[in-house]
């Protein structure tokens, strides 16, 4: 699922993204709800780029085959490195192959990142709408390595 930054493009309107996804709009709503996805605005319409595609897909896959929840898909997307996620490519992210820092952590006040592909990121936005999840109530969660 290798994003890039011509990839980021909000192009598809939930019609045709729906239908690129095979799922319903409705669903593409209750992932953006769930913290999921941020599709950009234009117009007041929501458009979808296809790394948003592509994440919509990914999300699809762990919820619809593995059987995971949602609740336990966003505790997955929090305890793995995003660029194991994503495969972004970004080598010059401090996030990449870093793993003594959470992705949302590495970037903060950093200029390598291209904010389309950082943080507009599905885990860095699972993150920001999640705040209120049990997980970070006190607790280290993710990889060992980031308890370190």
């Amino acid at each position: 699922m290798e994003l890039d930054i011509e990839s980021s493009k909000p192009i598809y309107t939930i019609e045709v993204a729906s239908q690129i996804v095979g799922i319903g709009q409705r669903m593409l709503r209750e992932y953006e709800k769930a913290g999921f996805i941020k599709p950009a605005r234009i117009n007041g319409q929501r458009r979808y780029s296809q790394n948003d595609i592509q994440f919509i897909k990914n999300v699809r896959f762990y919820l619809e085959e593995v059987g995971m929840t949602i609740t336990a898909l966003k505790v997955f997307y929090l305890a793995t490195p995003c660029w194991e996620i994503k495969q972004c490519g970004q080598v010059k992210c401090p996030a990449y192959h870093n793993c003594k820092e959470k992705c949302w952590e590495a970037i903060k006040n950093n200029d390598n990142c291209d904010v389309r592909t950082c943080k507009g990121c599905p885990i860095y936005l699972v993150k920001q709408t999640n705040m209120d999840l049990k997980i970070f109530q006190g607790k280290a969660i993710g990889p060992k390595c980031f308890r370190e």
